[in-house]
């Protein structure tokens, strides 16, 4: 499919995004029905030539609180507002007011945002529309297609000027091959996209406020630093067991200047239950250490507040006289030097580019199992740090935020590449490069590539 002209400044503006515009084009296979039905829309009719114009229901919401209410009436008897089955309901009755006639079964998604177009729904009423006789998509507000409005605008001109299908509202059709009906459409989804971004800000200070003034912890992370616990209104207290182990993790990496190095020593020297998949680079940057809890600075833009708790009864690092383990707060400090020097230095962790930049494409995809950037909850994985490998390599470590209080570190965290892939990706290069040590056979390499270790991969 050849991209309007027009069209161009829109897809621009949506580099950054994770929406998949691309997908809306002429050679997609057929999408899955999304509301449970095989597909055959048994109840569906097929154009015969009839007049009379067919239109098709899209339906969204955002929570999980509106799919539950679409199964049942509220106390008044009627659906609950902004429902899946309110705006169906709703849209049936707009079809018979204009004699649209509706033979297929609702689109909808559930508990979906509306910020990107990497959706079931979506993706099937596209299919829909280029595939049958449709005059119409029927939605209750400009912003159930989508609240980001240059994709929002791009979608409904591919749907109108290739699918000839027009959007219809309550307040009537959005035909932006109109002056009043482009003006309509991009006033709305620009307003849809202005209302997003004060939902998003809201939510932002809602989380700054709850940290600052109501000294809730899980503000800012739900994981609970090494040394405190969690009290029952969401703050921390020192936590006497855990206090020299804290002590010793600054004191170990001030020593070492290396994360993995640090992590091994507290696994060995205290026990694998106390790190328990906690990222040990994310321990050590935070101020709570010294008595100083604090949001990231960029958290607190276009806000009245500022970071000034202080709270020196959680000051783990304090001179003490006949300490467990001797430190102060000037390691703290010490730590953080070292910190920034490494994230400035070329030790930062290589991407999947630098390794094939490194080695080759092949040696990188022979010698390494995929790397699954999204979990199998469906978030995606964001990168935690760095993991350091032999031959003074390093790649990044993942983790689930939506699953880290809910399973175990190993099914959240995810490390590419492992030490076993990079050994493989190494030896791999070297056969290509003709050296390969003499001992290898090719049917052991072949074997070796093939067939990586049962264990020993723990990320």
């Amino acid at each position: 499919m050849i991209l309007p002209l027009c069209a161009v400044p829109l897809l621009a503006a949506t580099d950054d995004t994770q929406i998949e515009l691309d997908n809306f084009s002429d050679d997609r296979s057929t999408a899955s029905n999304t509301d449970g039905n095989d597909g055959d829309d048994n109840n569906r009719q097929e154009d015969d030539g009839e007049d009379g114009s067919v239109g098709i229901i899209y339906a969204r919401v955002s929570s999980h609180k509106q799919v539950s209410d679409t199964d049942g009436d509220d106390s008044e008897g009627g659906h609950n507002e902004g429902s899946l089955a309110g705006q169906i309901e709703e849209l049936r009755e707009i079809a018979d007011r204009n004699g649209i006639e509706l033979p297929y079964d609702p689109i909808v998604d559930k508990a979906e945002s509306g910020t990107d177009f990497d959706r079931d729904g979506i993706q099937e009423l596209f299919e829909r529309a280029k595939r049958k006789h449709i005059d119409y998509v029927l939605v209750e507000k400009v912003d159930r297609i989508g609240r980001c409005a240059p994709e929002t605008l791009y979608f409904l001109y591919i749907l109108q000027t290739e699918c000839d299908v027009t959007l219809l509202t309550a307040s009537g059709p959005k035909d932006i091959d109109e002056n009043e009906g482009l003006m309509q459409t991009t006033l709305m989804s620009l307003m849809a996209d202005i209302q997003n971004n004060i939902r998003v800000s809201k939510a932002n200070k809602e989380r700054v406020r709850g940290f600052l003034r109501q000294k809730n912890w899980d503000c800012k992370t739900r994981v609970t630093p090494l040394g405190y616990e969690q009290t029952e209104d969401g703050w921390l207290v020192v936590d006497p067991e855990e206090k020299p182990i804290a002590r010793d993790m600054f004191r170990k990496f001030a020593a070492c200047e290396t994360y993995a190095e640090t992590e091994r020593y507290i696994d060995k020297e205290y026990g694998e239950e106390y790190l328990n998949g906690k990222n040990v680079k994310t321990l050590l940057q935070y101020s709570v250490y010294i008595g100083k809890p604090q949001l990231p600075e960029h958290w607190l833009e276009e806000t009245v507040f500022e970071n000034d708790l202080h709270e020196p009864e959680l000051h783990l690092l304090n001179k003490e006289d006949d300490p467990e383990v001797d430190v102060d707060e000037d390691i703290f400090h010490q730590v953080q030097d070292i910190i920034e020097e490494k994230s400035s230095s070329n030790e930062d962790p290589m991407d999947l580019l630098d390794f094939i930049e490194e080695f080759s494409l092949f040696a990188a995809i022979e010698g390494s199992d995929v790397a699954r950037l999204v979990h199998e909850c469906g978030e995606p994985l964001v990168k935690d740090g760095q993991v350091n490998l032999k031959g003074n390599y390093s790649g990044h470590r993942y983790r689930c935020r939506n699953c880290e209080k809910e399973v175990d570190p190993e099914e959240y965290y995810r490390q590419w590449p492992r030490q076993y892939e990079l050994d493989k990706i190494e030896l791999i290069q070297r056969v290509l490069d003709d050296d390969a040590p003499e001992f290898l056979s090719g049917e052991w390499l072949c074997s070796s590539v093939c067939n990586p270790p049962s264990s020993g991969s723990s990320v």
